[in-house]
Protein backbone atom coordinates (compact mmCIF):
# COMPACT_ATOMS: atom_id res chain seq x y z
CA UNK A 1 0.00 0.00 0.00
CA UNK A 2 1.64 3.35 -0.83
CA UNK A 3 1.52 5.97 1.64
CA UNK A 4 0.01 9.41 0.47
CA UNK A 5 0.61 11.29 3.60
CA UNK A 6 -1.83 13.97 4.91
CA UNK A 7 -0.63 16.72 2.54
CA UNK A 8 -4.11 18.84 0.90
CA UNK A 9 -4.97 17.28 -2.29
CA UNK A 10 -4.76 19.61 -5.08
CA UNK A 11 -7.35 21.17 -6.51
CA UNK A 12 -7.22 20.09 -9.95
CA UNK A 13 -6.74 16.42 -8.34
CA UNK A 14 -9.92 17.63 -6.34
CA UNK A 15 -11.83 17.93 -8.97
CA UNK A 16 -11.25 15.06 -11.33
CA UNK A 17 -12.01 12.63 -8.28
CA UNK A 18 -15.72 15.01 -8.43
CA UNK A 19 -16.61 14.39 -12.01
CA UNK A 20 -15.18 10.11 -11.52
CA UNK A 21 -18.18 10.49 -8.42
CA UNK A 22 -20.78 11.82 -10.70
CA UNK A 23 -19.83 9.28 -13.56
CA UNK A 24 -20.24 6.86 -11.17
CA UNK A 25 -22.83 7.84 -9.36
CA UNK A 26 -24.86 8.02 -12.80
CA UNK A 27 -23.64 5.03 -14.13
CA UNK A 28 -24.55 2.85 -10.68
CA UNK A 29 -28.20 4.12 -11.40
CA UNK A 30 -27.97 2.07 -14.54
CA UNK A 31 -27.08 -1.19 -12.96
CA UNK A 32 -30.62 -1.24 -11.71
CA UNK A 33 -32.16 -1.39 -14.88
CA UNK A 34 -29.92 -4.53 -16.01
CA UNK A 35 -32.24 -6.97 -17.40
CA UNK A 36 -35.54 -4.77 -18.47
CA UNK A 37 -36.46 -3.94 -21.88
CA UNK A 38 -35.09 -1.10 -23.15
CA UNK A 39 -36.88 1.24 -26.04
CA UNK A 40 -34.97 -1.71 -28.85
CA UNK A 41 -37.56 -4.33 -27.13
CA UNK A 42 -34.02 -6.07 -25.92
CA UNK A 43 -33.22 -6.09 -22.61
CA UNK A 44 -30.41 -4.57 -20.95
CA UNK A 45 -27.34 -6.68 -20.89
CA UNK A 46 -24.38 -5.97 -18.79
CA UNK A 47 -22.30 -6.15 -22.21
CA UNK A 48 -23.96 -2.84 -22.83
CA UNK A 49 -23.68 -1.31 -19.87
CA UNK A 50 -19.86 -2.14 -19.80
CA UNK A 51 -19.62 -0.05 -23.64
CA UNK A 52 -21.47 2.73 -21.86
CA UNK A 53 -18.91 2.43 -18.97
CA UNK A 54 -16.02 2.79 -21.62
CA UNK A 55 -17.69 5.56 -23.39
CA UNK A 56 -17.11 7.33 -19.67
CA UNK A 57 -14.07 6.63 -19.12
CA UNK A 58 -12.49 7.95 -22.27
CA UNK A 59 -14.64 11.37 -20.92
CA UNK A 60 -12.78 11.61 -18.02
CA UNK A 61 -9.56 10.78 -20.15
CA UNK A 62 -9.87 13.48 -22.07
CA UNK A 63 -10.47 16.30 -19.10
CA UNK A 64 -7.27 14.39 -17.22
CA UNK A 65 -5.55 15.25 -20.13
CA UNK A 66 -6.81 19.00 -20.00
CA UNK A 67 -6.06 19.29 -16.52
CA UNK A 68 -2.88 20.77 -14.46
CA UNK A 69 -2.71 17.91 -12.26
CA UNK A 70 0.46 17.82 -10.23
CA UNK A 71 2.90 14.72 -10.20
CA UNK A 72 2.78 12.84 -7.20
CA UNK A 73 5.59 10.49 -7.03
CA UNK A 74 5.41 7.03 -6.92
CA UNK A 75 1.12 7.77 -5.55
CA UNK A 76 -1.41 7.26 -7.92
CA UNK A 77 -2.87 10.44 -8.98
CA UNK A 78 -6.80 9.47 -7.46
CA UNK A 79 -5.41 7.26 -4.34
CA UNK A 80 -7.76 9.09 -2.38
CA UNK A 81 -10.68 7.47 -3.91
CA UNK A 82 -9.19 4.08 -3.33
CA UNK A 83 -8.29 5.08 0.63
CA UNK A 84 -10.87 7.66 1.18
CA UNK A 85 -11.04 9.99 4.29
CA UNK A 86 -14.38 8.94 6.30
CA UNK A 87 -15.35 12.79 6.77
CA UNK A 88 -15.35 12.98 2.92
CA UNK A 89 -19.04 13.92 2.20
CA UNK A 90 -18.38 12.77 -1.60
CA UNK A 91 -18.09 8.95 -0.59
CA UNK A 92 -20.29 6.76 -2.79
CA UNK A 93 -21.53 3.36 -1.15
CA UNK A 94 -22.52 -0.26 -2.23
CA UNK A 95 -22.17 -0.92 -6.43
CA UNK A 96 -21.33 2.92 -6.98
CA UNK A 97 -18.58 3.19 -4.91
CA UNK A 98 -16.97 -0.37 -6.23
CA UNK A 99 -17.72 1.46 -9.64
CA UNK A 100 -15.82 4.43 -9.07
CA UNK A 101 -12.73 2.77 -7.70
CA UNK A 102 -12.55 0.88 -11.36
CA UNK A 103 -13.58 4.01 -13.24
CA UNK A 104 -10.63 5.61 -11.45
CA UNK A 105 -7.87 3.06 -12.35
CA UNK A 106 -9.19 3.12 -15.77
CA UNK A 107 -8.34 6.25 -15.99
CA UNK A 108 -5.13 6.25 -14.40
CA UNK A 109 -4.43 3.49 -16.80
CA UNK A 110 -5.35 4.70 -19.89
CA UNK A 111 -4.31 8.10 -19.08
CA UNK A 112 -1.70 10.35 -20.51
CA UNK A 113 1.35 9.39 -18.36
CA UNK A 114 2.89 6.69 -18.23
CA UNK A 115 3.04 4.34 -14.69
CA UNK A 116 5.92 3.43 -13.06
CA UNK A 117 7.02 0.00 -11.77
CA UNK A 118 5.77 0.52 -8.03
CA UNK A 119 2.22 2.38 -9.38
CA UNK A 120 2.06 -0.43 -11.75
CA UNK A 121 2.26 -3.09 -8.94
CA UNK A 122 0.00 -1.54 -6.97
CA UNK A 123 -2.81 -1.06 -9.64
CA UNK A 124 -2.40 -4.31 -10.36
CA UNK A 125 -3.08 -5.56 -7.10
CA UNK A 126 -6.29 -2.83 -6.77
CA UNK A 127 -7.93 -4.23 -9.79
CA UNK A 128 -7.39 -7.71 -8.67
CA UNK A 129 -9.26 -6.97 -5.34
CA UNK A 130 -11.96 -5.24 -7.31
CA UNK A 131 -12.67 -8.15 -9.77
CA UNK A 132 -13.17 -10.04 -6.75
CA UNK A 133 -15.69 -7.76 -5.37
CA UNK A 134 -17.58 -7.21 -8.81
CA UNK A 135 -18.41 -10.74 -9.00
CA UNK A 136 -19.52 -11.04 -5.93
CA UNK A 137 -21.60 -8.34 -6.31
CA UNK A 138 -23.33 -9.99 -9.09
CA UNK A 139 -21.53 -8.06 -12.19
CA UNK A 140 -19.14 -10.59 -13.51
CA UNK A 141 -18.48 -9.01 -16.88
CA UNK A 142 -16.93 -5.69 -15.45
CA UNK A 143 -15.20 -8.53 -12.85
CA UNK A 144 -13.55 -9.93 -16.11
CA UNK A 145 -12.58 -6.09 -17.72
CA UNK A 146 -10.75 -5.71 -14.10
CA UNK A 147 -9.16 -9.46 -14.13
CA UNK A 148 -7.61 -8.37 -17.57
CA UNK A 149 -6.17 -4.92 -16.92
CA UNK A 150 -4.33 -6.84 -13.36
CA UNK A 151 -3.21 -9.75 -15.75
CA UNK A 152 -1.39 -6.83 -18.01
CA UNK A 153 0.24 -4.85 -15.27
CA UNK A 154 1.08 -8.19 -13.68
CA UNK A 155 2.80 -9.37 -16.82
CA UNK A 156 4.66 -6.00 -16.91
CA UNK A 157 5.72 -6.57 -13.46
CA UNK A 158 6.80 -9.78 -14.76
CA UNK A 159 5.03 -12.03 -11.95
CA UNK A 160 3.81 -14.96 -13.72
CA UNK A 161 1.98 -16.44 -11.11
CA UNK A 162 -0.05 -13.45 -10.00
CA UNK A 163 -1.10 -13.18 -13.53
CA UNK A 164 -1.99 -17.19 -14.16
CA UNK A 165 -4.33 -16.05 -11.49
CA UNK A 166 -5.81 -13.46 -12.93
CA UNK A 167 -6.24 -15.10 -15.54
CA UNK A 168 -8.36 -17.74 -14.31
CA UNK A 169 -10.31 -15.10 -12.33
CA UNK A 170 -11.03 -13.71 -15.40
CA UNK A 171 -12.03 -17.00 -17.58
CA UNK A 172 -14.25 -17.66 -14.27
CA UNK A 173 -15.98 -14.49 -14.32
CA UNK A 174 -16.25 -14.61 -18.42
CA UNK A 175 -18.14 -17.77 -18.13
CA UNK A 176 -19.84 -16.66 -15.19
CA UNK A 177 -21.57 -13.80 -17.78
CA UNK A 178 -22.26 -16.03 -20.42
CA UNK A 179 -25.78 -16.08 -21.60
CA UNK A 180 -27.38 -18.34 -22.22
CA UNK A 181 -26.05 -20.64 -19.24
CA UNK A 182 -25.97 -23.96 -21.63
CA UNK A 183 -22.95 -22.08 -23.33
CA UNK A 184 -21.16 -21.94 -20.26
CA UNK A 185 -20.99 -26.19 -19.84
CA UNK A 186 -17.22 -26.26 -22.03
CA UNK A 187 -15.75 -24.05 -20.10
CA UNK A 188 -16.91 -25.33 -16.79
CA UNK A 189 -15.95 -28.64 -17.69
CA UNK A 190 -12.47 -27.09 -18.86
CA UNK A 191 -12.16 -25.38 -15.50
CA UNK A 192 -13.68 -29.10 -13.60
CA UNK A 193 -10.67 -30.64 -14.74
CA UNK A 194 -7.61 -28.33 -15.10
CA UNK A 195 -8.57 -25.07 -14.08
CA UNK A 196 -8.39 -23.55 -17.65
CA UNK A 197 -5.04 -25.13 -18.00
CA UNK A 198 -3.64 -23.14 -15.47
CA UNK A 199 -3.81 -26.11 -12.83
CA UNK A 200 -2.34 -28.92 -14.65
CA UNK A 201 -1.74 -30.93 -11.43
CA UNK A 202 -5.51 -31.28 -10.78
CA UNK A 203 -5.91 -33.73 -13.95
CA UNK A 204 -3.57 -35.95 -11.91
CA UNK A 205 -6.60 -36.44 -9.51
CA UNK A 206 -8.95 -37.07 -12.29
CA UNK A 207 -6.12 -39.85 -13.58
CA UNK A 208 -6.84 -41.26 -10.34
CA UNK A 209 -9.96 -41.84 -10.20
CA UNK A 210 -10.20 -43.25 -13.77
CA UNK A 211 -7.64 -45.37 -13.00
CA UNK A 212 -9.60 -46.40 -9.59
CA UNK A 213 -12.73 -46.65 -11.76
CA UNK A 214 -11.25 -48.41 -14.61
CA UNK A 215 -9.66 -51.66 -12.29
CA UNK A 216 -12.89 -52.21 -10.46
CA UNK A 217 -15.02 -52.26 -14.38
CA UNK A 218 -12.36 -54.47 -15.25
CA UNK A 219 -12.21 -56.69 -12.02
CA UNK A 220 -16.19 -56.90 -12.30
CA UNK A 221 -15.65 -57.63 -15.74
CA UNK A 222 -12.81 -60.07 -16.53
CA UNK A 223 -11.37 -60.81 -13.04
CA UNK A 224 -13.89 -62.88 -11.42
CA UNK A 225 -13.60 -64.88 -14.49
CA UNK A 226 -10.52 -65.94 -13.92
CA UNK A 227 -9.03 -68.36 -11.10
CA UNK A 228 -6.81 -66.37 -8.75
CA UNK A 229 -7.21 -63.31 -10.41
CA UNK A 230 -7.22 -60.88 -7.67
CA UNK A 231 -8.24 -56.89 -7.22
CA UNK A 232 -4.52 -56.26 -7.34
CA UNK A 233 -4.01 -58.31 -10.87
CA UNK A 234 -6.67 -55.85 -12.04
CA UNK A 235 -5.10 -52.75 -10.75
CA UNK A 236 -1.47 -53.58 -12.52
CA UNK A 237 -3.40 -54.49 -15.31
CA UNK A 238 -5.94 -51.27 -15.92
CA UNK A 239 -2.35 -49.29 -14.46
CA UNK A 240 0.27 -50.40 -17.47
CA UNK A 241 -2.53 -50.40 -20.06
CA UNK A 242 -3.39 -47.07 -19.44
CA UNK A 243 0.19 -46.04 -19.40
CA UNK A 244 0.88 -48.29 -22.76
CA UNK A 245 -1.97 -50.29 -24.29
CA UNK A 246 -1.36 -54.25 -23.70
CA UNK A 247 -2.95 -56.51 -26.35
CA UNK A 248 -6.50 -57.24 -25.43
CA UNK A 249 -7.16 -60.62 -27.88
CA UNK A 250 -7.72 -63.35 -24.92
CA UNK A 251 -10.11 -61.57 -22.99
CA UNK A 252 -13.93 -61.35 -23.38
CA UNK A 253 -15.66 -58.62 -25.32
CA UNK A 254 -16.81 -56.71 -22.66
CA UNK A 255 -13.14 -56.20 -20.78
CA UNK A 256 -11.85 -55.90 -24.71
CA UNK A 257 -13.97 -52.96 -25.50
CA UNK A 258 -13.35 -51.33 -21.76
CA UNK A 259 -9.31 -51.60 -21.73
CA UNK A 260 -9.58 -49.50 -25.04
CA UNK A 261 -11.54 -47.03 -23.97
CA UNK A 262 -9.08 -46.89 -21.12
CA UNK A 263 -5.98 -46.68 -22.95
CA UNK A 264 -7.71 -44.17 -25.23
CA UNK A 265 -8.67 -42.17 -22.13
CA UNK A 266 -5.17 -42.10 -21.10
CA UNK A 267 -3.91 -41.18 -24.02
CA UNK A 268 -5.72 -38.20 -23.95
CA UNK A 269 -5.84 -36.88 -20.41
CA UNK A 270 -2.03 -37.42 -20.49
CA UNK A 271 -0.88 -35.72 -23.44
CA UNK A 272 -3.00 -32.65 -22.11
CA UNK A 273 -1.03 -32.93 -19.10
CA UNK A 274 2.14 -33.21 -20.91
CA UNK A 275 1.50 -30.23 -22.75
CA UNK A 276 0.24 -28.40 -19.90
CA UNK A 277 3.17 -28.63 -18.15
CA UNK A 278 6.02 -28.10 -20.70
CA UNK A 279 3.79 -24.72 -21.48
CA UNK A 280 3.99 -23.95 -17.91
CA UNK A 281 7.74 -25.11 -17.04
CA UNK A 282 8.95 -22.82 -19.82
CA UNK A 283 7.14 -19.69 -18.98
CA UNK A 284 9.24 -19.93 -15.67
Amino acid sequence: MLDTGSDQIPTAVRSMIDLIGRQSAHYALRLDELGTLQADGKPLTERNLLANFHQRVEQVVVEYEKSNVPLRGDALVFEQIHRPNREDSAILHGPAATIQKLLALEVEFRGPRRLSGTQNMYIAELYEVIGGVLKKSGLPGHAALAYKRATYCFDVAEDITAQDRCRLARARAKRQATRPRWRRIPGWISDLLCGYGFKPFQLLAWVAVQLVLFTILYWILEGKELTGHSLADAARICFTNYLDPVGVDDLNARAQVLLLVESWTGIIFLSVLFALLVRRWFRF
